[in-house]
C-alpha cells in the first residue's frame, strides 16, 4: 500500500469516526487493516447514552472518483474481491454498508451494500443523495432489524396441550371458534392476578372479518393457542398504548413476547386489548405475528441478493 493510499484511507476513516462520535452519539470500532475483511470498522449505536445492541459493519471507501451521468458514484471493485467481500457482508448479523469519502470536500456517501442494486459484477453503486450524516442515522439502523429487541422480549414457551384446535377434522374456523369461546369462559387475567380480559364478539369479529386476508385470518386462529400463557405471565405494566389507523376511536394496548411453539420455529406475537374507558374493562381485540413480510433480521427490506 502506498503512503498516498494510507493517507488517504486514514482521511476516510476519521471522517467517519468523526460523525458517528459527534453527530450520532455512537460509539466507532476500528479494526487493523491486516484484520480488514471487507469491514474496516464497527458503528455501536447508541441512545441517550446507552447502547441499543444494533451494529453496524462498515467497508470505508476514500479517493477520488468522478460521478456518472446520473450523479451516482460507481467505486470499482475488483469482481473476485466484491464477491468475496459480499459474502462477508451477507454473513454479518446487523448492517452492512460502505461510505464513499470524498478526500477533499471530506463529504461522504453511503449505500447498503447488502441492496442488490447497489452493485454490478465489478462496482459499488454509492447514490448521491446518500449523504453519511446525522441524518443517515435513523435510515441506517432499520438495517439492523429488530433481533436486538427482540432478545429483551418476555419469553413463553408452549406445548402441544396450548393448541387442541390446530387437531381433529373440523375446518379451522369452525375449531378456533370453538377455542375462543373456552377462553372467554377461562376468565383469563392479565399477569395471572390482575384484570379479567374478556373474550366477546369483538375480538371474533376482528380476527375473522373477511376483508382481511384468508392467511392472515389462519395466522390468528392458530395464535390462539398462545393467549393464555401471554396474558397470565405478562404484567399490565408492560402493556404500551397501541395506536390504530384502522380504530382510531378505540382505546388500545398491546405486548409482545417471544413464543416458543412446539411445530415451528420461535416467533414475536403481539396481543391487542381494547380498554372501555368508562369501567377500565380490558377485552380481547387481536393477535398476530409484527415480522411479516420482514427477513430473519426483523428488517423491511430484503438484507441479502
Amino acid at each position: 500500500m502506498g503512503m498516498k493510499t494510507q493517507r488517504q484511507g486514514q482521511i476516510g476513516v476519521n471522517v467517519v469516526e468523526r460523525i458517528v462520535l459527534t453527530e450520532w452519539n455512537s460509539r466507532w470500532q476500528p479494526l487493523d487493516s491486516h484484520n480488514d475483511d471487507a469491514v474496516d470498522g464497527l458503528i455501536f449505536l447508541e441512545r441517550g447514552g446507552e447502547m441499543t445492541g444494533q451494529v453496524i459493519f462498515v467497508q470505508i471507501k476514500c479517493f477520488k472518483k468522478k460521478a456518472s451521468a446520473d450523479g451516482d458514484f460507481r467505486l470499482p471493485i475488483d469482481s473476485k474481491k466484491l464477491d468475496r467481500n459480499m459474502q462477508a457482508w451477507r454473513r454479518v448479523v446487523g448492517a452492512a454498508i460502505l461510505v464513499f469519502v470524498d478526500p477533499v470536500s471530506l463529504k461522504a456517501r453511503w449505500v447498503n451494500v447488502r441492496d442488490p442494486q447497489a452493485r454490478t459484477a465489478a462496482q459499488v453503486i454509492v447514490p448521491k443523495n446518500q449523504i453519511f450524516d446525522a441524518g443517515a442515522k435513523r435510515l441506517i439502523a432499520l438495517l439492523t432489524g429488530n433481533l436486538h429487541r427482540d432478545l429483551l422480549l418476555r419469553h413463553v414457551e408452549t406445548v402441544s396441550e396450548d393448541f387442541p384446535h390446530l387437531r381433529g377434522n373440523q375446518l379451522l374456523k369452525v375449531s378456533s371458534r370453538h377455542f375462543y369461546l373456552t377462553l372467554r369462559d377461562a376468565e383469563l387475567k392479565i399477569g395471572g392476578s390482575g384484570p379479567t380480559v374478556t373474550f366477546d364478539r369483538h375480538g371474533w369479529h376482528h380476527i375473522s372479518r373477511r376483508d382481511r386476508s384468508e392467511l392472515v385470518r389462519y395466522q390468528s386462529f392458530v395464535l390462539l393457542g398462545c393467549i393464555r400463557k401471554i396474558l397470565e405471565t405478562t404484567p399490565l405494566s408492560e402493556f404500551t398504548p397501541f395506536p390504530s389507523r384502522d380504530h382510531p376511536e378505540d382505546n388500545l394496548i398491546a405486548a409482545r413476547a417471544s413464543v416458543a411453539f412446539p411445530f415451528r420455529q420461535t416467533g414475536v406475537v403481539k396481543i391487542v386489548l381494547s380498554v372501555d374507558r368508562s369501567d377500565t374493562r380490558y377485552r380481547f381485540h387481536t393477535i398476530y405475528e409484527p415480522r411479516r413480510r420482514r427477513n430473519v433480521l426483523g428488517a423491511r427490506k430484503p438484507s441479502s441478493p
